[in-house]
């Protein structure tokens, strides 16, 4: 299945960043157990990683996060560099999950559960459609294509 969504790069970023870092933790660490640590519900970090429901981490949940995971600093979590772009549209193949607990490749890395297929800054057009109060005319967060 191939969807398309409008988000900040840097949320994506983080997003995916949080899940590789909950994944790779020593002990492992499930989606309901760091939501409890951090105080909410217990379906609150698996909507925030569906790439096909609009929620993200704000900077409290950020700073709860970080000290669940066990981090010393937010360098760990933030990127090294600015990211070129605000909201982008993100076209993901997604992969059919086999199974429930996330893997780790030979490398070390968590294995995605996407393919980018692309991703394109909005155009001033795009942006201010975003923006509108107007629901006719405002763009949608999420395009199954």
């Amino acid at each position: 299945m191939e969807i398309e969504i409008i988000i900040s790069e840097l949320d994506f970023y983080l997003i995916e960043k949080v899940r590789e870092l909950r994944i790779k933790s020593e002990p492992y660490l499930d989606q309901v157990t760091l939501a409890q640590r951090i105080g909410v519900s217990e379906g609150y970090i698996g909507r925030i990683e569906n790439p096909k429901i609009q929620s993200k981490y704000n900077i409290r949940m950020l700073n709860r996060v970080s000290k669940a995971l066990g981090l010393n600093s937010y360098d760990l979590l933030f990127p090294s560099k600015l990211l070129s772009n605000d909201l982008v549209k993100i076209r993901l193949k997604l992969k059919k999950q086999t199974k429930r607990k996330h893997e780790i490749d030979d490398a070390g890395n968590v294995v995605k559960r996407f393919d980018i297929l692309s991703v394109k800054p909005l155009s001033e057009n795009e942006q201010k459609r975003w923006d509108a109060k107007d629901k006719k005319n405002k763009l949608d967060y999420l395009r199954i294509l």
